[in-house]
């Protein structure tokens, strides 16, 4: 008994030697440093009297630091950097997308042609007696939306300091639905898709266009998984769950990497009753609405891979929670080319692209146009650092028609 006492007295003195040798003494050493240290800063001519206390220096550079925090975010902060202010080459009308007055008139047009079409819409419900809310629409040349069309050009869909960015991220989260519609993509794939033959619930995403009060448009993605779900470790690697909260981080991270090339994103809680059911002039859109057994609102698409009940998004009750991405310009003012990535992925378990084989394929792309001459290798290379931090892949990317078409007269 007494070796065994004598053993764990020893052993005690050593962890207590050990905690004064290796933390006691190096705190004691920090705090002798630093308070010779604010000493020293105070300077020779300072009298004892009007020395400030170490706790009250220590509560002052907090109380600085806070006021800095809450005057900054941690962005506006990180924008300041040198490296976020470096200034691109001034932009002449060649290098917008868009001129005023050209879209000014073309968005006059298409309000002009909505609003009769929806006081057709209007008139035709009343007839089988069916009330539906009529938002009116406010054109404002100003909005938030038109001057990020308007902001687009060669180098980036918009500039560092624009304003209008951040008042679109607020307004696609606040401002009045005033329709809802399936998007293009879906109404272009109407019948073309079985869903007998559908094998797994992923793929594209659910998604709707909502038209707002100031007749700007978005995209809203629902949400359909939790936060907490994480990809099952065993999925093939094109597969994941559909994240309506990875389209906004891919806006932030875009953004904090300045390329500057993913349209603005904002979340939105969306009544699906008040802001697409009711509001919906698509027959085959209200026709997927249905009452859940925990009477929750929901609805499903019809293509492609979750036109099936089971795999429909919904309310709770009627709030749903979900992506709004802003749109750029229309194809007929703004026309966009298709080009397929040089690098693309195979998606199947035995074949193999060009680039996975052949040691000389980069020397090969380097030489044909549009990657010759210009930047446009270098963007290839920062969508692929992109796609990498996201665990995205894009198959193609898209070019406006009017800069391809300057970029080839700039190389003839």
């Amino acid at each position: 008994m007494r070796r065994d006492r004598l053993l764990v007295a020893v052993t005690l003195v050593t962890l207590l030697a050990a905690d004064v040798h290796f933390v006691l003494i190096p705190r004691l050493k920090t705090w002798y440093h630093l308070s010779r240290e604010i000493c020293a800063c105070r300077g020779d001519n300072v009298s004892s009297g009007n020395r400030v206390p170490t706790t009250d220096l220590w509560l002052l550079n907090q109380s600085s630091t806070l006021v800095s925090a809450e005057q900054d975010s941690k962005l506006e902060r990180l924008f300041r950097h040198s490296l976020y202010n470096i200034r691109l080459p001034e932009l002449g009308p060649d290098d917008l997308i868009l001129q005023h007055e050209e879209l000014m008139n073309y968005h006059k047009r298409k309000m002009t042609r909505w609003e009769r079409l929806n006081k057709f819409y209007i008139e035709a419900a009343a007839a089988s007696n069916i009330t539906i809310p009529d938002h009116p629409v406010t054109f404002d040349p100003e909005a938030s939306w038109l001057r990020f069309h308007l902001g687009i050009n060669r180098y980036a869909l918009y500039s560092r300091d624009d304003s209008s960015i951040d008042r679109l991220l607020k307004d696609m989260q606040t401002a009045t639905v005033i329709s809802a519609d399936y998007t293009q993509d879906e109404k272009a794939l109407k019948g073309a898709c079985d869903c007998s033959q559908v094998v797994k619930p992923s793929g594209l995403h659910l998604k709707l266009a909502l038209k707002l009060q100031d007749f700007g448009k978005a995209m809203f993605k629902p949400m359909r998984q939790e936060r907490h779900e994480e990809t099952p470790e065993n999925f093939f690697y094109f597969v994941d769950f559909q994240r309506h909260n990875a389209e906004i981080a891919a806006f932030h991270l875009d953004r904090v990497l300045d390329f500057r090339r993913v349209p603005p994103v904002s979340g939105r809680l969306v009544n699906v009753t008040g802001d697409i059911l009711y509001i919906t002039h698509n027959a085959d859109l209200r026709n997927v609405f249905f009452t859940s057994p925990a009477n929750n609102t929901c609805f499903f698409a019809k293509c492609l891979y979750v036109c099936k009940s089971e795999y429909a998004v919904c309310g709770h009750p009627d709030l749903l929670e979900g992506s709004m991405s802003a749109y750029l310009p229309g194809l007929s003012i703004a026309p966009r080319i298709s080009i397929p990535n040089p690098w693309i992925r195979s998606y199947s378990f035995t074949g193999r692209e060009e680039w996975e084989v052949n040691p000389l394929y980069c020397n090969t792309i380097k030489k044909l146009y549009p990657y010759n001459s210009g930047n446009r290798l270098l963007n290839i290379i920062d969508m692929a650092i992109f796609d990498f931090l996201t665990g995205m892949y894009a198959h193609f990317y898209l070019s406006f028609e009017k800069l391809q078409q300057n970029q080839a007269c700039d190389a003839l």
